[in-house]
């Protein structure tokens, strides 16, 4: 007798029907986690060192920003390098999505690249109407452009000129242009003024720097000082030890005292090979060292001293070990601690100075008893270039930008001695080559005489 049909039917669609069930399963799951995904955008950063993410630094910039930002690369969206720009700015888009990024192709559309006044090859970002044009781009370029573009282009850092101060656009030592190029690239607009041109300190003024006259101000410009300092301006004050007289009326009334003698510093004999280097080591709490652990150098520096002043909250910035003295003499021979009217101990190099406004703000004044320090040749000593820096964002009340310095990627580029060059040439362009080509010459003859 045979066995039923339907067993023996059953039998046959098992295994087909299993197959569909968890064809349709996987379908499904997938189906799910692509749904989800699609909503739930989730990003992991496995590179070394999360090299795929973003800078802390760099999202505290993006957390600042409060309007779409615009970024244009001037190439054709199918330009080879097309898909790296992409990758590159997805990083600023996963942490700011309001940045878009658009493709311009010049050729085509001469016209608009015109209007931005791009070239092919830029990168062009926009926020809130003003641009920032870049050739290159890394985290460090792109980050301070967008640091740039925050504080905008109406305030200025404005250096007196016309009294033999450092100029700001001149090349010479004593001159403090490549620091005026750095506070450029951080987006402080620096230009150049001269006092008795017009009566008053021009109201765009962000910071205003008298650094290091040679000669006296006349009664009108100091005056004109005054107004800007008693109208609520910050300062930035660069003195000497033989500074011209005819500032006391104003170190008076920001309750500054310059001690006579320039600064000798036992420290900066066994640290920089000259005593009249004063260094600082110690810094105290102060958002212009949120971060900053570097040691300040002050060549031929004036000491400073903060005298009772109603008004005015003084902190001590910078100073120097109690070894130091007051030297008053002539820098001849063994130069020591006399006593006298020399003056031994800590002393202070940089004082900055706070009082309040009637709008409730905090008007900003630094004091630094010397002008070397961010001269052509000396700010690339120590930590002075980014001292000064901060000390300009600080007084410029940039507060949140003060320590956004974001670094290039070390090892980002590489840059090999011209002996590693040569190996690297004569083994993958000659002895490289030349092994494959014997191997496929002897493979060839041995197959000849198998």
């Amino acid at each position: 007798m045979s066995a039923p049909a339907s067993p023996r039917l059953y039998e046959r669609l098992r295994a087909p029907l299993r197959r569909c069930l968890l064809v349709t399963l996987i379908v499904t799951a997938t189906a799910v986690v692509v749904a989800f995904a699609d909503r739930h955008d989730q990003f992991v950063d496995v590179s070394r060192d999360a090299r795929s993410s973003l800078d802390a630094k760099s999202l505290e910039v993006l957390g600042l920003l409060g309007a779409p930002v615009t970024v244009t690369a001037v190439l054709p969206r199918d330009h080879a390098v097309a898909p790296a720009i992409e990758a590159f700015f997805a990083r600023y888009q996963r942490a700011y999505p309001a940045l878009t990024l658009d493709f311009l192709d010049p050729r085509r559309e001469l016209e608009a690249a015109r209007r931005l006044g791009a070239n092919l090859g830029e990168i062009v970002i926009a926020y809130q109407g003003r641009r920032e044009h870049l050739t290159r781009i890394d985290e460090s370029t792109v980050t301070n452009a967008l640091a740039r573009l925050l504080r905008g282009g109406d305030r200025f850092v404005t250096v007196l000129a016309a009294n033999g101060e450092r100029r700001a656009t001149r090349e010479g030592n004593r001159d403090i242009s490549r620091f005026a190029a750095t506070l450029g690239e951080r987006g402080l607009a620096v230009r150049e003024f001269a006092l008795g041109t017009i009566d008053d300190v021009p109201a765009n003024t962000a910071v205003l720097v008298i650094a290091s006259p040679r000669s006296a101000y006349s009664l009108r410009e100091l005056e004109a000082i005054e107004r800007y300092v008693a109208a609520g301006g910050n300062l930035l004050w660069l003195a000497e030890p033989d500074q011209p007289p005819g500032l006391a009326a104003l170190a008076r009334s920001l309750g500054v005292e310059f001690l006579p003698g320039t600064v000798v510093d036992p420290l900066g004999l066994t640290r920089l090979g000259n005593p009249a280097y004063a260094v600082a080591v110690e810094h105290p709490q102060h958002p212009v060292f949120d971060g900053f652990d570097q040691t300040l150098a002050f060549p031929y520096a004036a000491a400073l001293a903060a005298t009772p002043n109603a008004g005015w909250d003084a902190t001590t910035l910078a100073h120097t070990a109690a070894e130091a003295w007051t030297e008053t003499g002539p820098f001849e021979g063994n130069v020591g601690y006399d006593g006298g009217d020399e003056i031994q101990g800590e002393l202070i190099l940089a004082l900055a100075l706070t009082r309040s406004r009637d709008d409730g703000t905090t008007q900003r004044v630094v004091v630094v008893g010397d002008g070397d320090a961010f001269s052509n040749a000396y700010v690339d000593n120590l930590g002075n270039r980014e001292f000064g820096r901060r000390l300009v964002e600080w007084l410029a009340e940039d507060d949140a930008l003060v320590d956004l310095q974001v670094e290039a990627v070390p090892d980002g580029l590489l840059d090999l001695e011209m002996w590693a060059r040569m190996a690297i040439f004569v083994f993958f362009g000659l002895a490289l080559p030349a092994f494959l080509l014997a191997n496929g010459a002897l493979i060839a003859w041995r197959r000849r005489h198998a």
